[in-house]
């Protein structure tokens, strides 16, 4: 059943494009046909103008993939409204049933549901046999032709190695997001030999590819009968794995390890630390307050382990860490 609020959030999308589209000469209107460089270019701009942003995944998953029944998180629609203008979700959606959308939808739902059902009879009900004899048969060949299709699928196996050294990443948390069209995607993760494999009907297929401490990277494949195993370099996320690096080593100058830290972070960039599933909590630092608390040799930050990093112009904009309570 298609969510009650959909139609705002089309509406916002579109308003979103716009707005996006008009500081970017030959960006297409439609944001779902957004790629990968022109994703990136509205994380940064997302990032300066409401000082948060959102990751490749969730915009694959919420804006590349169609789930009628389901919305994004509150927080998110906020995020993505203030950059429209308006205060949050809540705001821009007063402000558009004000304009009438969503009411002509609402009216033909009032209508349908006021409908009484008409007494039947059995003259009406020999009547519609043949019709319901028809569905059924529909049905049952739709269900035998989906079966036989499932049949075609064919498994892909993707290895992934470090694009600077060629080795194989064993050990980086690998993952991948295999999108579909009109349907949510789907989730595979690595094994120990540093390899995904995937199931997928023959043609284009595309994915996103996550691991520890590497750059996020989209991937477009044709997949054929017999396709053999592929290898896929991933870029290193230097800074991510120095902020670990730094977190976890002894430090003897620490002026020199708060200028190293200094040229890694935008002016504006927003630091977040998210404890652990039992202590339910976020905490955001700006830059000098993260630096300081990862350099204070007292009470700073140790063993950390970065989930997520946004990027802008080579340095980091954002980024997302735990702090394992284990220094060992």
């Amino acid at each position: 059943m298609k969510h009650p609020d959909r139609i705002f959030f089309e509406k916002l999308k579109e308003e979103i494009a716009g707005i996006y589209c008009s500081g970017s000469p030959g960006t297409s209107e439609k944001i779902e046909e957004w790629n990968g460089r022109t994703i990136e270019g509205f994380q940064n701009e997302l990032q300066q103008k409401v000082k948060s942003a959102i990751s490749l995944r969730w915009f694959y998953t919420h804006i590349k993939s169609v789930n009628e029944d389901k919305l994004p998180r509150t927080d998110v629609l906020d995020l993505l409204s203030q950059y429209a203008g308006y205060s949050n979700w809540n705001d821009f959606v007063c402000k558009k049933r004000e304009t009438g959308i969503g009411k002509e939808e609402n009216k033909e739902t009032i209508i349908i549901e006021s409908k009484q059902p008409e007494p039947a009879t059995s003259k009406a009900n020999k009547r519609l046999m043949p019709v319901i004899l028809a569905i059924s048969v529909i049905v049952l060949l739709t269900m035998i032709w989906a079966m036989a299709r499932k049949g075609d699928e064919v498994t892909c196996r993707f290895c992934f190695t470090d694009a600077d050294v060629g080795t194989v990443i064993k050990n980086g948390k690998i993952g991948i997001t295999l999108l579909h069209e009109q349907e949510s995607p789907q989730e595979f993760t690595g094994n120990d030999s540093g390899c995904v494999n995937i199931r997928s009907k023959p043609g284009k297929v595309t994915f996103i590819v996550h691991a520890q401490y590497y750059r996020p990277d989209t991937i477009i494949r044709t997949i054929t009968e017999g396709f053999n195993p592929e290898t896929v370099q991933l870029k290193p996320d230097d800074y991510a794995l120095m902020i670990s690096i730094f977190s976890r080593s002894k430090v003897e100058d620490w002026n020199l390890r708060r200028q190293q830290l200094q040229g890694m972070f935008t002016d504006d960039a927003r630091i977040f630390q998210v404890y652990p599933s039992d202590k339910r909590g976020m905490e955001m630092y700006n830059k000098e307050e993260f630096i300081g608390k990862l350099t204070m040799p007292i009470t700073s930050l140790k063993n950390i382990e970065v989930i997520e990093t946004l990027y802008n112009n080579g340095k980091i904009s954002a980024l997302r860490f735990i702090q394992k309570e284990d220094n060992k």
